[in-house]
């Protein structure tokens, strides 16, 4: 057999092997998909396929006020306070801080939530939480350069 015969062959054994396999695979998967098809029982009366149905507003609607009255009945939802209070009573501090700096947030406060920040900060330097939200709110109020030095003494206190 010369040289240029050997890449004419290997193609052909290529195309014969692939064919084969397709074959193989198309018998596997058919007998596969006969034998997972659920065939219906005899007196079994339901149909063949459901039929699909397109939900519509109203649909919704109901679903929206059964769900809701669900959630009035079973799932009430609670304050931060009211889910805090479910423990053992007992607050941190630094919990306190956190419902403090909200509230006066949330109130527009953010000069006395900065203020309570610094305060807390002044007497743990090493609290990268209270730093971070320290920063943050300084960066929003326009005093980036406190916020840098912030962001700085942040990363001062590296991974501890």
């Amino acid at each position: 057999m010369s040289r240029a015969r050997y890449p004419l062959v290997f193609i052909m054994a290529v195309v014969a092997l692939t064919l084969a396999t397709v074959v193989a695979y198309g018998r596997i998967g058919g007998g596969i998909a006969r034998s997972t098809t659920p065939t219906r029982w005899p007196g079994d009366s339901a149909t063949a396929r459901p039929t699909l149905t397109i939900p519509t507003r109203a649909d919704y609607a109901r679903f929206a006020a059964s769900d809701s009255a669900w959630r009035a009945a079973n799932a009430r939802q609670y304050s931060v306070a009211e889910l805090r209070a479910r423990g053992d009573g007992t607050r941190s501090d630094r919990e306190l801080l956190d419902d403090r700096v909200y509230t006066l947030t949330k109130r527009g406060d953010t000069r006395g939530a900065v203020r309570a920040l610094e305060s807390w900060v002044a007497r743990h330097p090493r609290d990268k939480t209270a730093l971070l939200t320290l920063a943050r709110m300084l960066r929003e109020s326009g005093r980036n350069d406190a916020a840098v030095a912030r962001y700085r003494q942040i990363l001062s206190l590296g991974d501890e």
